[in-house]
């Protein structure tokens, strides 16, 4: 089990550009280096995520009844030709507008054989996202000794950018602090992050 410490925006057209010049390199922001992903350093790692979610409830209301993991989740995606999929069940906590959440996921051979069982047990999707996605690891100079994973991103043609730390011993409030500081770096405003799930998101710009 992980820890996922995580904080997300939306952007304007505007920023948006911006932070995709500083991904292309074409932009420098004071105190912030990029350092690539785990497989290519220094390198941008553009890619598609398509998740689908399943429960055995309809509601959400019933879902919080039965202590149902919030998240349980299948992610297909693809990123240099090829598509991997992954098993994911995630329990979510909202502290101060940051998520920090207790993540098990692993991959899967063939996602047709776990939507198989889902049918069998009950579960059905209710919910599906597509998330297109700019990815990159950087360093912060006011935060030494933690890498932050910056995902420029438009998920179901909403304008994000989102920022995790996972896999550090430091304290979760001394990361919620230094996500804060690094949002105001990027001269964007923390005040202005989003909790709320992509559920909820997505659900309610419907209509």
């Amino acid at each position: 089990m992980g820890r996922e410490i995580e904080i997300k925006i939306p952007l304007t057209s505007k920023e948006f550009d911006m932070l995709y010049d500083f991904l292309c390199f074409k932009r420098f922001i004071d105190g912030i280096e990029i350092l690539g992903d785990d497989k290519n350093p220094c390198e941008r790692r553009f890619f598609l995520k398509k998740d689908e979610y399943y429960s055995r409830y309809k509601k959400e209301i019933e879902r919080k009844e039965n202590n149902e993991p919030q998240v349980i989740r299948i992610r297909t995606q693809e990123f240099e030709n090829e598509r991997r999929s992954y098993f994911t069940i995630k329990r979510k906590v909202v502290e101060d507008g940051i998520e920090v959440n207790k993540e098990d996921e692993t991959f899967i051979e063939d996602a047709e054989v776990l939507r198989d069982f889902f049918a069998l047990a009950g579960y059905s999707k209710w919910f599906s996202k597509e998330k297109k996605a700019c990815g990159v690891y950087c360093k912060f100079s006011s935060f030494e000794g933690v890498s932050f994973h910056l995902e420029l991103e438009i998920v179901n043609e909403l304008k994000y950018v989102e920022i995790e730390v996972t896999d550090t011993q430091e304290s979760a409030k001394d990361i919620k602090a230094g996500l804060t500081e690094f949002v105001k770096a990027l001269r964007l405003d923390p005040l202005k992050k989003d909790s709320r799930s992509w559920v909820e998101i997505i659900l309610k710009r419907k209509f």
